[in-house]
């Protein structure tokens, strides 16, 4: 696309560093306080700081990399920012973990029955692209054994039960973001063998 040059100022009300979500917020702040006067300065060739994707199919280096925050649905993408600002990724996910669905067949009849409400988009794997994972991420659905199994012994270092309840219980809302039970020994029953398989000492 063409770069059009950019004509500056002597002077500005305001200078935001950098075009993060953040500093999207900051200058929206300002234009509707009636600030008009503002620079936004930012390194990248894009806006949205982490917020962004590669395509890895296309080899051409020559490319610019696509923004991933597009229009959603028959919305502007003006309308599409302003709710991803007032309500970005986490925190749509902590009210829909409230929900309790546990499927997305849970999640289609809630929607068609409109009981999802204005601040939980229908298609959250459109509006938040970006940070997407899955619907079972999205959802707060419980990992399988293996899951947990790899992510307790691998990811998070835990070496027993007691160390794992430990874990868990000081901070209940980390648990549930990373989809973990309380006591793996008891969810996975069937497939539990004994501390030293599940930890990775045998």
């Amino acid at each position: 696309p063409e770069v059009l040059p950019m004509v500056l100022q002597s002077e500005y009300d305001a200078v935001i560093i950098g075009a993060g979500w953040a500093g999207i917020r900051a200058l929206e702040t300002f234009l509707n306080n009636g600030v008009e006067s503002v620079l936004v300065l930012e390194a990248a060739n894009y806006v949205g700081g982490r917020s962004k994707s590669v395509n890895f199919q296309n080899d051409n280096d020559d490319d610019d990399d696509d923004s991933t925050i597009k229009p959603y649905r028959n919305r502007s993408l003006a309308w599409t920012l302003k709710y991803r600002i007032a309500n970005p990724y986490e925190t749509a996910r902590k009210r829909v973990l409230g929900f309790g669905h546990r499927s997305k067949d849970d999640w289609d009849d809630a929607m068609s029955s409109g009981q999802l409400g204005q601040y939980v988009p229908n298609h959250p794997d459109e509006m938040y692209a970006p940070e997407w994972i899955s619907w079972d991420e999205w959802l707060g659905v419980m990992r399988t054994y293996n899951e947990t199994k790899h992510l307790a012994a691998n990811v998070l270092g835990l070496t027993s039960l007691d160390d794992y309840i430990l874990f868990v219980r000081s901070d209940s809302k980390r648990a549930e973001g990373l989809r973990i039970p309380v006591r793996p020994d008891l969810r996975y029953k069937d497939e539990w063998i004994d501390e030293d398989s599940f930890f990775g000492k045998s």
